[in-house]
């Protein structure tokens, strides 16, 4: 396995209804050891700190799961960025939630540039790779990076 040159940061919490079911019959020792803030708001919301204490723990789940399908995407932006040599190269991969999209920030030969890849894509290019969705990645960074003399080649 080639080594990951780029950093995968999730901004926003997430979690799918496996990563509560997983971290409900998660054992107790398991459980994340709450700070003083989580426990004042588990007294507040009038939950035991057992409970809120899952909640955290599927939301790490869920943080997790982001960052290795992150990591999965960034293979396939940095093979895409292969064909372009130096000193393009993808630098992170921000998951931004609440925006539905994936931020890649890459180095370009002027300056760092973020490019915006939609959930949808990143989930096509994530589960799948046709090279329907493959075409359809490498025409949004090669558009985004201003490479449109590009567009036409094959890769």
């Amino acid at each position: 396995m080639a080594t990951q040159h780029f950093a995968v940061f999730v901004s926003g919490v997430t979690g799918s209804v496996e990563d509560w079911q997983k971290a409900m019959k998660a054992p107790k020792s398991e459980l994340p050891k709450l700070n003083e803030e989580q426990k004042e708001v588990a007294r507040k919301m009038a939950i035991s700190e057992e409970e809120y204490a899952r909640g955290v723990l599927a939301g790490q789940y869920g943080e997790n799961r982001q960052r290795e399908r992150g990591e999965g995407l960034g293979r396939r932006v940095e093979e895409l960025l292969e064909g372009l040599g130096e000193p393009y190269r993808l630098i992170a991969l921000i998951r931004e939630v609440g925006k539905m999209r994936w931020v890649a920030r890459i180095n370009t030969p002027n300056e760092p540039k973020n490019i915006a890849i939609g959930v949808e894509l990143a989930d096509d290019i994530i589960d799948s790779a046709t090279v329907q969705d493959l075409e359809r990645l490498r025409i949004l960074l090669l558009e985004s990076l201003g490479r449109r003399d590009l567009l036409g080649s094959l890769q």
